[in-house]
């Protein structure tokens, strides 16, 4: 579509402006047409009038005052001549003259000449076919405050992440590489839907003390989660790692996101959101923990899929067995990957695996090769002198993960070197035979007056038969449902008590009592007759035991008096 101007020339009409003459619209306030010419970044006000050929001549004088003579005012010859001046600056100097800033420094304010002629960069780029090209220049020569920095892609993170590696031997922790100039590689990760568990297996650092590797293979954020892991796969349940949360989780919280720590399908073939918690009461977060803990839960609320189990319960198959039960059921574990599976937790197999080699290695330090037993390692008993350090921690990995000294020597073919393996039987025998041996009970050896009275080998054997029986639970049976120290004496009772003693011995409580029949008589009858007497002066009834020893006694008499 073309009009022609006062000159009587044909001009063509563009179609960006109410118009179509190029500087020239309406004016809606004052109902005129006008004019306005850009020069150098700064418009120009030309005037109000009546009709849009006058406002095209006044743009026209206008233009050839600030431009020149010698540019064509033919908007298809400026616009020509413009593409021209701009192809032969890609040519002469590549892509990057297409860059608005070096446009911006060519001379003949070129870059305003464009934007007077409509065209934008989109526009030009999309004129002269370098739409593709120049993105992706841009792409790699983003500047941000002077100094060029490449757009991040996937591919370039793995290969920031490889020169780390290759510099500190493994890829280092988020949280690392945020506090030491890398936060650019960290978000480019996270923007780009992966997790930095995603880089780890991308660039090969499968070792590293912030992840925990389960049996099937999969890496978690923290040991119980590798535990819980654990006991899935030796069920044979399809699990996986923790997905996000939806959007609505970030717009409710205001945090940028969340994530599950694993899913699982239960039996009736629905994916449960699990999230393992921490402890509630963790410091080191400054309370942060305790917030997003809250926010989930919030979220979470009206989840019926979603299943929240505290960190210690996922270490104790019992446990988790009673957890998951309105889940899955009772399953029983059936694979087993290693020939030492079937004797350690499946919830502790991966810690069993990384323990284990722990504790071939320290054998091979011993003089005879051989995993030390536990008092070795604590330096206690017969060990407590031994030279060097005490390895307390070892030794209580080892009952947690290992189920103890024992099974680490049967695992690592040194259990000819075991000591009694202990089951309630053995240790209710061995608990009547030291009593009857040594006239006290294993538990009363440990009171702080009994040592000074027994010697070190019978301390050392008490506490050996005590610790054992209250590892297996049998503490209470042993003790025959209570303490020999601790009878609750009654005034019937002590009565009975001083009759029953006064038969087997022949003597009668008080009688027991001198400082000559202490040194003649075994510990366990003087001690006997020593709680008696007690008891009986404590309740009153001394006078009595001593008057009727030989008599029946009728305790209803005792009352009446």
């Amino acid at each position: 579509m073309t009009r022609t101007n006062s000159t009587g020339q044909a001009v063509r009409l563009i179609r960006t402006n109410t118009s179509g003459y190029q500087g020239v619209g309406w004016h809606k306030a004052a109902q005129k047409w006008v004019a306005r010419i850009a020069v150098g970044g700064v418009q120009h006000h030309l005037g109000l009038f009546s009709t849009v050929e006058d406002a095209h001549a006044a743009y026209t004088r206008a233009a050839r005052e600030f431009l020149g003579e010698s540019i064509p005012l033919d908007p298809n010859k400026v616009k020509s001549a413009l593409l021209d001046t701009v192809r032969a600056l890609y040519v002469a100097q590549g892509i990057s003259a297409l860059s608005t800033p070096f446009l911006e420094k060519q001379k003949g304010r070129l870059y305003h000449c464009l934007l007077a002629a409509g065209l934008r960069q989109p526009v030009l780029l999309e004129e002269l076919g370098l739409t593709e090209e120049y993105a992706t220049w841009r792409a790699s020569h983003r500047n941000y405050r002077g100094v060029t920095k490449p757009k991040w892609s996937w591919q370039s993170a793995i290969a920031t992440a490889k020169e780390i590696k290759e510099r500190d031997g493994d890829l280092p922790t988020v949280e690392w590489c945020r506090r030491n100039g890398h936060s650019s590689l960290a978000s480019a990760v996270f923007n780009s839907g992966r997790t930095w568990d995603d880089l780890r297996e991308a660039v090969g650092s499968l070792t590293s003390s912030t992840f925990y590797p389960s049996r099937n293979g999969m890496r978690w954020r923290s040991r119980p989660e590798a535990c819980l892991s654990n006991f899935l796969y030796a069920r044979g349940i399809e699990h996986k790692r923790g997905e996000r949360y939806p959007q609505g989780y970030s717009e409710q919280s205001g945090r940028r996101y969340g994530c599950f720590d694993l899913h699982f399908v239960s039996a009736t073939g629905t994916w449960i959101d699990v999230e393992v918690w921490g402890d509630p009461q963790n410091s080191l977060s400054g309370g942060r923990y305790q917030a997003t803990r809250s926010s989930k839960e919030k979220w979470l609320k009206g989840n019926a899929n979603f299943l929240g189990i505290p960190y210690r319960h996922c270490l104790s198959d019992a446990t988790l067995t009673e957890i998951l039960r309105p889940y899955i059921g009772i399953v029983e574990a059936f694979r087993f990957d290693k020939p030492v599976d079937h004797i350690i937790q499946t919830s502790h197999w991966s810690n069993a695996d990384e323990l284990l080699i722990t504790c071939k290695e320290f054998a091979t330090h011993m003089p005879d090769g051989i995993f030390p037993a536990e008092d070795w390692l604590r330096k206690r008993g017969k060990y407590k002198g031994r030279p060097g350090p005490t390895y307390n921690t070892l030794a209580i990995r080892v009952n947690q993960w290992l189920g103890g000294t024992r099974n680490v020597r049967e695992i690592l073919g040194h259990g000819f070197a075991s000591t009694t393996a202990w089951t309630p039987e053995k240790v209710m025998t061995a608990w009547q035979d030291f009593q009857q041996k040594h006239g006290l009970t294993p538990s009363q050896c440990k009171g702080g007056k009994r040592r000074k009275s027994v010697s070190g080998e019978v301390q050392t054997e008490a506490s050996r038969i005590y610790e054992v029986a209250r590892r297996l639970g049998v503490l209470t049976e042993a003790r025959k449902g209570r303490s020999e120290r601790k009878i609750r004496w009654t005034p019937e009772g002590t009565i009975q008590a001083w009759r029953e003693f006064t038969k087997k011995h022949g003597r009668t409580p008080s009688q027991c009592m001198s400082s000559a029949q202490r040194r003649s008589l075994p510990r366990t009858v003087t001690d006997e007759a020593t709680n008696i007497y007690g008891a009986a002066r404590r309740l009153g009834v001394l006078a009595i035991a001593r008057s009727e020893e030989q008599l029946p006694f009728d305790y209803a008499v005792l009352r009446s008096d």
